[in-house]
């Protein structure tokens, strides 16, 4: 997947896709890496920390990442628009099963993993809590800091954590190594990606920029975490996700 500047992938035709410049924001590592696997032609331009990113807010109307377009159509920047795209797109690699059982459980995963409330955004709250004694930063208010919903937000991830874990352990109990089915679905990736935010890939899988690495883990969260997540991530990781992980 070639990189381009912003203003070359507005321009262009086909598929783009906006990522976290430097940051493995797992809403875009999941989606560059579907992208990956349906072997569809892209191209990726970044979203830069930190910068007002005015190209991308006059094109997408969002000041987040990721965003994906095709061709002509109005970009979209939530996870299960840029699923639901990526299927139309490439419906021979599906990643949503046909099976409506199956279905609803791969979209309530997904939801719990990136969706409000969820395990990406109960993270980054806790990433983004200030200091004791200290005022808000603007990411924290950008991603509605609420000290009610931070108390909570740990406590919420270890317990969506115990839950994956069963599934998984069910799972495999059936003959399965994915979260739904007998075949990889977008929760697969979700997980790979979004496990980032309790156990962060070593730099050589992950490179990214090193001052924010230890905003990625929790000591409460991470003594939670049941091997067979990792195993999961790792396994999901090298069979369907480029690496080192392209950021």
């Amino acid at each position: 997947m070639k990189c381009v500047d912003i203003n070359q992938a507005v321009e262009a035709d086909g598929l783009r896709i906006v990522i976290v410049k430097d940051m493995p924001s797992a809403w875009g590592v999941a989606a560059k890496a579907m992208i990956e696997y349906k072997a569809l032609d892209c191209v990726y331009t970044h979203f830069i920390p930190r910068t007002d990113n005015k190209a991308l807010r006059d094109w997408a109307g969002t000041h987040s990442a990721p965003v994906v377009a095709w061709n002509d159509q109005p970009p979209v920047n939530r996870w299960n628009d840029i699923l639901l795209l990526l299927e139309r797109i490439a419906p021979e690699k599906p990643l949503v099963p046909e099976d409506p059982k199956e279905r609803i459980q791969m979209f309530g995963i997904g939801h719990e993993l990136c969706g409000e409330l969820g395990l990406g955004w109960n993270r980054r709250l806790d990433m983004t809590r200030p200091p004791e004694g200290t005022e808000l930063s603007a990411l924290a208010k950008k991603y509605g800091f609420r000290e009610p919903d931070v108390s909570l937000a740990n406590g919420r991830v270890v317990a969506l954590m115990q839950e994956l874990a069963s599934i998984l352990k069910a799972q495999q109990v059936q003959g399965s190594d994915f979260f739904v089915g007998q075949s990889i679905t977008a929760t697969d990736f979700y997980w790979a990606a979004f496990s980032n935010f309790v156990a962060i890939q070593p730099p050589e899988l992950c490179p990214m920029n090193p001052i924010a690495r230890p905003y990625f883990e929790n000591p409460e969260v991470k003594a939670a975490i049941d091997p067979i997540l990792i195993e999961h991530r790792d396994r999901i990781m090298q069979n369907h996700f480029k690496l080192p992980l392209e950021l």
